[in-house]
């Protein structure tokens, strides 16, 4: 067949309302599916796009084009778990049929948000958005509140900012009614005020978690932390130092920076000082990694000298441009050029040694191994978490 008629079904409406499983192929498949689901929830949009898809693969038909309808269905936790199911009901679909291209049909709501992964497998030709029309009665203001209580998601994404609005302003309010009555004498900003603060505070907070899916990482962060502890992994513990290192790097460049005589020289001092610590930081850190694949796999991988060649080379051609501009702005004396000549020279070397080294290791095949490896474990970690 050349092209594939596609409906998807992103939070599994079909199985959960209608108890039926994706993937739907065929004409007479997808109507008893949409009837189905209409029968269950009448005024659930998905219907009508499994409908409007069959409509559209009977028109083609008719001019005698060589079409396939289908519909995929994700999972009620709409996000990762959802779209890998559609993936792979997507593959058994493109499995049996072998389409060319593929119209996409939509009821505008999520499932757009999936197109990039169905373009990885096949061209999109041609997207369809379905558009349920309303009575002007039913368009009233009281249903669209009404519908919008009862939808989960929609709940989610309008209620909690409201409700954390809401809770933020009554805690504030608790909180100076509280130290006003313990503390008489003290002169503490208004209600108000401390209302509106913590409630940017809040929203701010929420908009950046929602945003960068600060909830998903840090999930993911826990449970590799928890892995490693479990495996008796090195690299909790070159992780830690690395971290501490980093931190006290902080502290001493911060204490070195105040011998600056204006603010561009105490700069200049605080990333030389630190630049020192970073690269010790990342050093200790990818020792800590290789250490554990030499312990755990009984392997030693090279690519921890392109890592060692390349830190070391950064950081010396840092400092060492560092040590440059202190001279030019006569925080150092003009003797140290030489050293800092010698220096340039020498990260410059270990650059292209470096380079040299991964040149190598790619011509052998190794750096391709060694990612390959890396992908698989990390899905891996993520369908254990999941």
């Amino acid at each position: 067949m050349s092209t594939l008629i596609l409906c998807v079904d992103r939070d599994d409406d079909l199985g959960r309302k209608a108890g039926i499983k994706g993937p739907v192929i065929g004409r007479k498949e997808n109507i008893d599916a949409a009837t189905a689901l209409a029968l269950a929830d009448p005024e659930d949009s998905d219907a009508n796009a499994i409908f409007a898809a069959v409509s559209l693969y009977d028109r083609m038909k008719k001019e005698g084009k060589d079409v396939e309808v289908a519909t995929v269905t994700g999972n009620e936790n709409v996000g990762i778990k959802s779209d890998e199911i559609i993936a792979k009901q997507l593959e058994k679909v493109i499995k049996k049929l072998h389409p060319k291209d593929v119209i996409f049909v939509s009821d505008g709501s999520e499932d757009e948000y999936i197109l990039p992964l169905i373009t990885s497998r096949l061209p999109i030709a041609h997207m369809r958005k379905v558009i349920v029309r309303q009575s002007k009665n039913i368009e009233s203001t009281y249903y669209i509140i009404v519908k919008a209580l009862k939808d989960k998601k929609l709940m989610k994404k309008i209620l909690v900012p409201i409700a954390l609005i809401f809770l933020a302003y009554a805690v504030s309010s608790i909180l100076i009614a509280v130290i006003r009555y313990v503390f008489p004498g003290w002169s503490i900003m208004s209600p108000g005020t401390l209302a509106l603060t913590i409630i940017t505070f809040t929203l701010g907070l929420y908009f950046l978690v929602r945003a960068y899916d600060l909830r998903r990482k840090t999930v993911n962060f826990v449970h590799k932390v928890r892995m490693s502890m479990a495996q008796a992994k090195i690299t909790i513990v070159s992780d830690t130092i690395a971290v501490l290192l980093g931190l006290v790097g902080i502290d001493l460049a911060y204490n070195d920076a105040l011998a600056g005589r204006d603010i561009i020289v105490q700069a200049i001092i605080f990333l030389h000082t630190l630049v020192v610590w970073f690269v010790f930081a990342v050093l200790i850190r990818e020792g800590g990694k290789t250490f554990d694949i030499w312990i755990h796999k009984g392997t030693y991988t090279r690519t921890f000298w392109i890592a060692l060649l390349s830190t070391l080379a950064t950081g010396i051609i840092i400092y060492s441009a560092l040590d440059y501009l202190m001279v030019l702005l006569k925080a150092k004396s003009a003797a140290s050029l030489i050293p800092i000549t010698i220096m340039v020279s020498g990260g410059v070397t270990l650059a292209i040694l470096a380079a040299l080294l991964q040149r190598q290791l790619k011509e052998e095949g190794l750096i391709e191994e060694i990612e390959e490896e890396e992908d698989k474990n990390d899905v891996e970690e993520m369908d254990e978490i999941l």
